[in-house]
């Protein structure tokens, strides 16, 4: 059965467009300075959500085997959208991505479904801090945009269990980058041993999300 939530789009346009105009402030209060939010990306992130709401609708578990090609999906639409014309310029990559989503021996798709496996017990809290530090510490499940496809990820456990979803904010913001720059230069292998291990900083992070859940972020469908 599918969700009875979805995300509430306008809200979510709302708190990434604040995000956008005050990213200059934002960054200079990081410990790691990030890209800008140019309008390129924010209408991308803008199309995942959309996207996320059409797999809620379909009953879509992006870790699941019926839902991997769509979780490589919103790799895609993070980086280039959905335009096809723009998707003919970025083949190759999106060629190599796909290989390393599948293949990447040091840490796959296939890795993160076992700890999925292994973790679906948990609070969606913790499934899905769980599985965005997973996938963006060393070595990363995609090429780029790990970050934002991991928001997106958050956001499709979170609603499917009828909790809000993962949006970036002003407010929210340094709590959000700072943890994921660590977790980025946190190679799985040395620091966490097991890949199935979570470290301290996932409990942290589930924290996090419970605590700056906005309910306005869903809507009946």
């Amino acid at each position: 059965m599918s969700s009875k939530y979805e995300i509430n789009l306008e809200q979510v346009h709302h708190y990434l467009l604040s995000v956008q105009r005050n990213f200059e402030a934002i960054n200079e209060a990081l410990d790691m300075h990030r890209e800008p939010m140019r309008d390129e990306i924010l209408n991308n992130m803008l199309e995942g959500y959309e996207y996320v709401n059409y797999l809620l609708k379909k009953d879509v578990n992006l870790l699941r085997p019926e839902g991997l090609h769509h979780f490589l999906e919103l790799n895609n639409i993070v980086l280039c959208g959905t335009d096809l014309n723009k998707r003919k310029d970025f083949k190759e990559h999106i060629l190599s991505n796909t290989d390393r989503f599948y293949e990447q021996s040091e840490f796959s798709i296939s890795h993160m479904r076992a700890w999925a496996e292994k973790h679906k017990k948990d609070s969606p809290w913790k499934r899905a801090a769980g599985s965005y530090i997973l996938q963006i510490s060393w070595p990363q499940l995609f090429h780029e945009g790990n970050h934002r496809t991991g928001a997106l990820l958050m956001s499709s456990i979170l609603v499917r269990d009828e909790c809000p979803p993962f949006v970036l904010s002003v407010d929210n913001a340094k709590a959000y980058f700072n943890p994921s720059s660590l977790a980025k230069s946190t190679n799985k292998n040395e620091v966490l041993g097991k890949f199935y291990k979570l470290p301290k900083i996932k409990k942290n992070f589930a924290r996090f999300l419970e605590k700056q859940a906005v309910p306005s972020y869903l809507r009946l469908r």
